[in-house]
């Protein structure tokens, strides 16, 4: 899932399990179309914030390409440096990351989703989706403003 600094869901891809996240990363980030200047939507951010489990190589030359700063902590093994990708990074907006992890908590919450009934990814997908719209007109419609 990857969700804006708010925490609106942009957009998701369900995975099997075992699957790694960092394989599913880029395709991800292809199918995000955030609004922009009329006929060119704009499919990138300044920052992606993600935790060690994304600490690839492959990865961080994919942000760089698109103009993204890949703010990721660097993983505690022991590897050989990589001349041309730069590490380090940004502690305070390394802090942003709980934003994700929040958003993943509140659809946990969510039974149906948590539990995973549905045996079709057909099905489950449109449940998710249909999270992600409620929370969002939630929002939007609150009694509370």
């Amino acid at each position: 899932m990857v969700c804006d600094r708010h925490g609106w869901p942009l957009t998701f891809t369900l995975s099997p399990g075992q699957d790694g996240d960092t394989q599913h990363f880029m395709p991800t980030m292809e199918s995000i179309h955030l609004p922009g200047q009329v006929g060119r939507p704009r499919k990138r951010c300044r920052h992606i914030v993600a935790d060690k489990g994304y600490d690839s190589d492959a990865l961080r030359r994919y942000c760089y390409r698109q103009r993204m700063k890949p703010v990721i902590a660097q993983r505690k093994m022991k590897r050989r440096p990589r001349p041309g990708l730069p590490r380090g990074f940004d502690k305070p907006k390394y802090r942003e990351r709980n934003v994700i992890e929040r958003g993943f908590g509140w659809l946990k919450e969510l039974r149906r989703i948590a539990t995973r009934y549905d045996k079709l990814v057909s099905s489950f997908a449109a449940m998710v989706c249909l999270a992600c719209i409620d929370r969002c007109l939630r929002a939007d419609f609150s009694y509370k403003t």
